[in-house]
């Protein structure tokens, strides 16, 4: 493009970010047509975590490091994130994410359950007090945004969420908000790798979710069918193995001997949720009330549980089974049954293979995880199964992956701002991170904020509306934006990185450098090992996003150095004054690269 001039209508931030070329291209192209297919290296650690990110185990030249070939760098890369370093209460560790969260905002992080209910639950609100009860779940959806940013175990950060949201509880609830803390610690996180069976007998005994789907509401002779239902569509067997209304549990067809859970029923009808659901009738939890105590654990109200007997998926208990047995045996079931498997595989091969994955990977991770349904770390053998099976096209090996899956919100803004070397602690009770907040809130996608009990969305066309990429690039748009402390320290160090990388020296910075430069920072890679991106649509368009200025007639050659140029500043790039306002000409930039559709698919 040297040598080319943008008419005054050209190139501005906004045409860029919706994927336009300018009326003044002489390209006429779009840019989600000109995708430039990445290394294997990038390509991985843009779908195993949230982007590279230099300097750190999750950059090009450390995956590149583990091996001679791209199938024994990804062998070794997924063995070692499947391998977090653990404390010595079993819950997966990083020492740059304990130091963030040992901020003096962070004053829920360790408690345990008792001590959370005691404080945030019954004097969480207490007349004259401090209100304590959100502080909680304020302080993990913080909490969960500095763990993506700094963790080296980027991985597990993915598989905390798919978890997250396969049983899922809105976040800010009742019995949920003073309690997350050890929702997502005890019964998210400590189990994300181990066993399925052990995760579901967590969740079943949560006040979180008793109340989220009404089972401490549940009481016979009638019955409330919203948990049972919830359990076995969303949890367990998934909607994929439902029957349809008309058959009756006798009506089901078995599995066929030699197969997984021969002789159990194929799928489930609408008969095996009301029998669970009288199963679970009078299973609530202790708050209070009467003589009762006030702690939030499990209990059965002995006189409001149907004791008659019950069939659920072919498992019969007669009447009056106690209630622990035939609650056991009935989640033994649902885990255990051949169906569950499979959902669960179909679902994490869509979360990291595409929204379309083969089906031999997933029979393949599905036989795996019903092999291993006792053993301690199913969901850790199972996910390795996913990632590295090979089933050919579409399986994750296959690079022509790349671009099959959008980022989701929350994982663009995380992956934009590692790219920019953001140095920001969010926590709770703090402006600038409140700011922050609210403003990623509008994108939809507020860690925990679902309120169905799906979770959010993981099939790409959810994500593709505008409304949600407009307010995560207006997120990260003020954090570039957003000055600090007394000596206003920038929260992305745009500045500090590009005169790191140049000089200060007016004549090196040119529309041309400055693209290059920052399009290899932010994917920590190009196309060329000489060149860098020069020569692509993205490079051009980014350039001259650089060379356009708005409030003259005249603009920069691409080669031009700012500040030598006929309407230049000689002061630089630092500079951010008019008539170019380079300094934040030069974060614009920055904000196109972040934004552009290279950057925003996986």
């Amino acid at each position: 493009m040297d040598g080319q001039r943008l008419s005054r209508e050209g190139l501005s931030r906004r045409s860029f970010l919706a994927g336009d070329i300018s009326e003044g291209s002489q390209r006429g192209a779009s840019l989600s047509s000109a995708l430039v297919t990445p290394p294997f290296a990038a390509y991985v650690l843009g779908r195993l975590g949230f982007g590279p990110r230099r300097g750190t185990a999750f950059s090009v030249q450390q995956f590149n490091a583990l091996g001679a070939t791209d199938d024994a760098r990804l062998t070794a890369f997924v063995d070692q994130q499947l391998s977090p370093t653990l404390d010595s209460g079993g819950h997966v560790t990083d020492p740059d994410v304990a130091a963030r969260l040992a901020h003096e905002n962070f004053v829920t992080l360790d408690k345990s359950f008792d001590q959370l209910w005691l404080d945030h639950e019954v004097n969480g609100s207490l007349s004259g007090q401090p209100y304590t009860r959100d502080w909680p779940i304020r302080e993990v959806e913080r909490a969960v945004f500095v763990r993506a940013f700094y963790s080296r175990w980027g991985l597990f950060e993915q598989l905390a969420d798919f978890w997250h949201n396969h049983f899922n509880v809105y976040g800010y609830d009742r019995y949920a908000a003073p309690t997350f803390v050890s929702w997502d610690r005890d019964v998210i996180r400590k189990n994300a790798l181990g066993n399925f069976r052990t995760m579901l007998q967590k969740t079943f005994e949560a006040p979180a979710m008793l109340y989220f789907l009404d089972n401490y509401i549940n009481r016979a002779p009638s019955f409330n069918e919203n948990y049972a239902r919830e359990i076995i569509e969303l949890h367990t067997l998934g909607s994929i193995n439902y029957l349809g209304p008309d058959l009756q549990q006798n009506q089901v067809p078995l599995i066929p001997a030699g197969q997984p859970g021969a002789g159990w029923p194929v799928g489930y009808v609408d008969a095996d949720v009301y029998e669970l659901a009288r199963s679970f009738t009078g299973w609530t939890f202790y708050r209070g009330g009467g003589s009762n105590p006030n702690t939030g654990l499990p209990y059965l109200v002995a006189d409001q549980h149907d004791i008659g007997q019950k069939t659920v998926l072919g498992e019969f208990a007669a009447a009056n089974t106690p209630y622990a047995s035939e609650h056991q045996r009935f989640l033994d079931r649902l885990a255990y049954h051949p169906g569950t498997a499979r959902h669960i595989a179909l679902k994490l091969a869509k979360r990291f293979l595409g929204d379309d994955p083969p089906e031999s990977v997933v029979a393949a991770a599905a036989l795996e995880f019903w092999n291993n349904r006792n053993a301690p770390d199913q969901i850790k053998k199972t996910l390795r199964v996913v990632l590295l099976h090979d089933g050919g096209p579409g399986s994750f090996r296959d690079l022509g992956n790349f671009g099959n899956k959008t980022k989701k919100p929350f994982e663009a803004v995380v992956s934009a701002l590692r790219a920019v070397n953001v140095d920001f602690t969010i926590r709770r009770n703090d402006s600038a991170s409140d700011g922050f907040m609210d403003r990623f809130r509008r994108s939809g996608h507020r860690p925990f904020d679902w309120r169905a009990p799906d979770g959010f969305p993981d099939h790409t066309s959810y994500w593709m509306g505008g409304g949600a990429y407009v307010h995560a690039w207006r997120t990260v748009d003020w954090v570039l934006d957003q000055n600090l402390g007394t000596d206003q320290t920038p929260l992305a160090p745009v500045l500090t990185l590009t005169l790191g990388e140049f000089s200060t020296a007016p004549a090196d910075h040119t529309p041309n450098n400055l693209a290059n430069f920052w399009l290899a920072r932010a994917f920590d890679w190009a196309p060329n090992g000489t060149t860098g991106w020069r020569g692509t649509e993205l490079h051009y368009q980014v350039a001259s996003f650089m060379c356009r200025n708005t409030d003259t007639v005249t603009y920069f050659g691409a080669d031009v150095g700012i500040g030598n140029g006929p309407a230049g500043n000689t002061a630089g790039i630092g500079t951010d004054s008019g008539p170019n306002y380079w300094y934040s000409r030069l974060r614009g930039m920055v904000d196109c690269v972040l934004f552009s559709p290279q950057f925003m698919v996986r």
